[in-house]
């Protein structure tokens, strides 16, 4: 056992036994470095991560490998979800070197943590190779090692820090996002893009505002056909609800097979907004069968949501999930297969194939490879089912028993502030626009728990598990609660989330804004073993802390009236110009502030009889990303003085819509309102 076991983290944990000397990221790691004068082996990766147990398998357990890192290296171990500030900052280094990364991460430092050489995954024999020829590099030319190092710093520290001029971004920034996303849209199988697949729902998220703006036939073309073809593919969990990391193939049938909180939230957002334009149920049913199992399968009992489900179960990816032919002829009835075949189509053999050269990586680390499996998926050309079909619904429950006796996957029960954020605001939104009560209280019952478990001294902290809460909140941490506790407060109308929001956004200025340059650093500049404080300006498989940040700070702008935090998004934004010029599609959460600073913002104000509950979605059906919704409180007047006055007389509901502060002539119609807003609406998309 090594010093792994004191830890928390199920990703450190699964190598405490490892017979590698492990460490956490630490001053003891580095310290012990520096005093025998060793190289560090940093390896990051995360519970969930395949490829991380095929190493460990593959080498981390093996007492050859272990016998050449103990001897000429000092071993660090980090779990990428607890020190995101950690795995970006060498994942810069690694793609500098690379131009590629991914995790598992390897990456060879200096003492005082410069980074001089690094990859991915190697196989065993490749991997001792490296790690030989190393130690013999580091005993004979310790000079070309600091010049790289001290070379690879400074590239990672420009790139970090460079700044472009300050450059005004209009709406052709927009324009050229959709122009680029329409080009490489699959028109047969949806996405964008070739193989593997990742989820785009932020890109999404940005054509859906831009098709508002625009009608334009094509873009809900593309929209439509994506998220058609993740609903249908094996991408999804049609037994058990939610979405898989990502497709390996161009036609969404394979996933890699671990599910990850973040995704299902931004997917829920997604497919929420969609079903607001097109009305379509199977985005509803996509919607109410993701949360269904979020609810039961992701949430604890103290309220907040954990991380994720591994793709691997009794040392073989997906082997929860897949079905033989065999399997399902001995354990459905003659009706349950029929009805099985209407839905659903398998082959004898399976219908896909593993590469036989991965197979022979994971059998080397002890794994196996389910053959003759089936992944289950909807024909293309077919109709997407939905959950409320009768024959339908009884055939999943069937499926869902069947697969309920096998052994789950791995739980990766940490609770991350900045993931709780997004299924807040996920469940948040889905409140607003489906009406189902269990999804505010679920928002409410996981902001409850952030709040109170992972606060102390009004600083918020990154991890939570078992009853220990670590690490100072990162940038990302703060932006993604306070984007969820905004969407929070717009469903439940409690003025204690939007007083949190703003006081949270105080505290995040505080601790991360730039002044000199302005946009926000992702860490606080506290730890000492951090080679660099950097920026992250672009999104990846989650939003960037500055672009829910820009989003953040113009809704709170809007419902606060306060200007001051409107051009702190267009600091954001402008600090962001280069990049949103040359590449948009690298910011897609970003272009939602963008097409929001292209829009004449509006704000909603209800005063209505405290006793008199505003019902979703009847309050508002339509898709208003424009919008903010205030409800008038007293308390609330310190933060938006717009609500001065706005007192409704007992047993009356007043709509005022306003712009920027500027209302126009109140009313009590609802109709009468929803028609406003309508007209006012189609009237901001003229002017794009």
């Amino acid at each position: 056992m090594n010093r792994l076991a004191q830890e928390i983290s199920p990703y450190l944990l699964q190598h405490q036994h490892n017979p590698v000397d492990w460490y956490p990221w630490g001053q003891e790691a580095l310290a012990r470095a520096k005093a025998e004068n060793k190289p560090i082996f940093l390896s990051i990766g995360y519970a969930t991560c395949h490829w991380c147990h095929v190493m460990e398998g593959d080498s981390f357990e093996k007492e050859d490998v272990a016998a050449i890192l103990n001897q000429h290296f000092v071993a660090i171990k980090v779990d990428r979800e607890e020190r995101p500030d950690v795995d970006s900052l060498y994942m810069k280094a690694v793609q500098a070197m690379n131009q590629r990364g991914g995790w598992p991460l390897s990456v060879m430092l200096t003492p005082e943590g410069r980074p001089f050489w690094g990859g991915t995954f190697f196989p065993r024999e490749q991997f001792k190779d490296i790690l030989q020829q190393i130690a013999q590099l580091w005993r004979q030319r310790r000079s070309d090692i600091d010049d790289s190092a001290a070379e690879i710093t400074a590239h990672i520290e420009h790139i970090s820090s460079q700044s472009a001029a300050p450059q005004a971004i209009d709406e052709q920034v927009l324009a050229t996002f959709t122009q680029h996303e329409l080009r490489s849209y699959d028109s047969e199988w949806g996405g964008f893009g070739g193989a593997p697949k990742f989820p785009p729902a932020m890109a999404l998220m940005a054509l859906l505002r831009q098709y508002k703006s625009q009608g334009n036939p094509q873009i809900l073309a593309a929209i439509r056909g994506t998220l058609d073809g993740m609903a249908r593919g094996g991408m999804r969990d049609h037994v058990g609800g939610g979405f898989h990391r990502y497709s390996v193939d161009e036609t969404w049938l394979v996933p890699h097979f671990e599910k990850m909180l973040y995704d299902n939230a931004l997917l829920t957002l997604a497919y929420s907004e969609a079903y607001q334009i097109t009305h379509d149920a199977s985005y509803a049913d996509v919607v109410h069968s993701t949360l269904t199992y979020v609810l039961r399968d992701m949430q604890s009992a103290e309220g907040g949501f954990y991380s994720a489900e591994d793709a691997d179960s009794e040392k073989t990816e997906g082997k929860f999930y897949v079905w033989t032919t065999d399997e399902l002829l001995k354990r459905l009835s003659p009706d349950e297969w029929q009805t099985f075949q209407q839905y659903f189509s398998v082959e004898k053999e399976g219908n896909f194939t593993i590469d036989r050269r991965v197979e022979e990586l994971e059998e080397a680390a002890g794994l196996k490879a389910v053959r003759f499996a089936n992944i289950l998926h909807h024909q293309k050309k077919a109709q997407i089912p939905l959950a409320t079909e009768d024959r339908y619904a009884v055939l999943l429950q069937k499926l869902a028993r069947l697969r309920d006796e096998r052994v789950r996957p791995l739980l990766d029960d940490k609770i991350l502030c900045f993931w709780n954020g997004l299924m807040i605001a996920a469940c948040a939104r889905a409140h607003r626009v489906f009406g189902h009560a269990s999804y505010r209280e679920a928002a409410t019952r996981a902001a409850d728990f952030v709040l109170k478990s992972l606060r102390k001294e009004g600083r918020l902290l990154r991890s939570y598990r078992a009853g220990q809460a670590r690490f100072s909140a990162y940038l990302e941490d703060y932006a993604g609660l306070i984007y969820g506790l905004i969407e929070l407060y717009q469903a439940s109308f409690e003025s204690r989330w939007l007083q949190e929001a703003f006081t949270l956004q105080a505290e995040q200025d505080r601790l991360f804004w730039d002044e000199s340059e302005g946009a926000y650093f992702e860490t606080d500049g506290q730890d000492p073993t951090l080679i660099l404080r950097s920026k992250e300006m672009g999104d990846n498989a989650v939003p960037s802390g500055n672009s829910l940040s820009a989003i953040n700070l113009l809704q709170l702008s809007a419902l606060a009236g306060d200007l001051n935090l409107e051009t702190k998004a267009k600091k954001i934004i402008s600090r962001s110009s280069e990049l949103l010029k040359k590449f948009p599609q690298a910011l897609p959460m970003l272009l939602l502030a963008v097409d929001r600073m292209a829009h004449p913002s509006q704000e909603l104000i209800v005063s209505a009889d405290p006793s008199q509950p505003l019902v979703w979605p009847d309050l508002c059906p339509l898709f208003t990303p424009h919008l903010v919704v205030l409800r008038y409180d007293q308390d609330l007047e310190k933060y938006c003085p717009t609500l001065k006055g706005k007192v409704a007389k007992l047993g009356q509901t007043v709509y005022y819509l306003c712009e920027k502060g500027s209302c126009q002539q109140p009313t009590t119609d609802h109709e009468e309102f929803l028609h406003m807003l309508s007209y006012n609406h189609k009237k901001a998309d003229r002017l794009t």
